[in-house]
């Protein structure tokens, strides 16, 4: 399995609704180069201009590690493999 089909499987399968939002960051908002600075209500932001590729480098690696630690209540053994493919990914 490759980190993106594991990163995809947790948006489609994953019950924990953060995971999912942290696996979906991952996939549709890459490229800091893009990134804006946004301030509303009082609270400063990156907004990510969407283009389709999936984050890279170290930006990743923080998503990815966001992703493991909500995907703790999901169990099985896809689960397993998903989990196995993220640990591997960050090291």
């Amino acid at each position: 399995m490759e980190l993106r089909e594991a990163i995809q499987a947790v948006v489609n399968e994953c019950p924990d609704q953060y995971a999912k939002s942290y696996a979906q960051a991952a996939l549709s908002l890459g490229g800091s180069e893009d990134a804006v600075i946004v301030e509303t209500s009082g609270a400063v932001a990156l907004a990510h201009k969407k283009t389709g590729a999936m984050m890279i480098g170290e930006e990743l690696k923080v998503q990815i590690l966001y992703i493991l630690s909500n995907v703790q209540i999901w169990r099985g053994p896809r689960a397993r493999e998903v989990k196995e493919v993220l640990r591997k990914a960050v090291k």
